[in-house]
C-alpha cells in the first residue's frame, strides 16, 4: 500500500501558479508533470497517462473546456479524472466544466488543503470504480 506514487498533470499557462501548484503537490506526495498549454497537455496525458489532471480554463489556443472534451472523448485518456482550477467561478462556468466531463471544479485562489482533499477524493473514486 502506498508503494506507487500517483502522478498529477497540471495544465495551466500561468507559470507562477504552475510552479507553486507543483511545489504543493510534490509536498503532498505526488509526482507532477506540467504543461503550459492545451496541446502539450493533451500530448502529455496520452503519453504519460497521469492519474489525475488539474486544468485551467482560460488558456491560449484551446481553453480548458475544449481540452477536457478532447481528453474525455479519447479512449486513451477518457478515464483520467479532471479537476478544474480556475478564476472563473460563475455557475455557468462550473456547469460547462461538469458537462465537459470534469469530476471537480475549484476556484482560484484555492485552499491547498481543500485541493489535496479533492484530489484524493477523485483518485479514490477512480481506483474504486475499476
Amino acid at each position: 500500500m502506498g508503494d506507487d506514487k500517483k502522478t498529477i498533470l497540471i495544465i495551466d499557462d500561468e507559470v507562477g501558479l504552475r510552479n507553486l501548484l507543483k511545489f504543493r503537490l510534490v509536498s503532498f506526495g505526488f509526482d507532477v508533470l506540467v504543461a503550459e498549454d492545451g496541446y502539450t497537455g493533451i500530448d502529455l496525458a496520452k503519453s504519460m497517462k497521469p492519474n489525475l489532471i488539474i486544468l485551467d480554463i482560460m488558456m491560449p489556443y484551446f481553453n480548458g473546456i475544449e481540452v477536457c472534451r478532447k481528453l474525455k472523448s479519447d479512449y486513451a485518456t477518457k478515464d483520467i479524472p479532471v479537476v478544474f482550477l480556475s478564476v472563473l467561478a460563475q455557475k455557468e462556468d462550473i456547469e460547462m466544466g461538469k458537462q465537459a466531463g470534469a469530476e471537480f471544479f475549484l476556484t482560484k485562489p484555492y485552499d491547498p488543503e481543500k485541493l489535496n482533499f479533492v484530489i484524493r477524493m477523485a483518485l479514490n473514486k477512480q481506483s474504486g470504480g475499476e
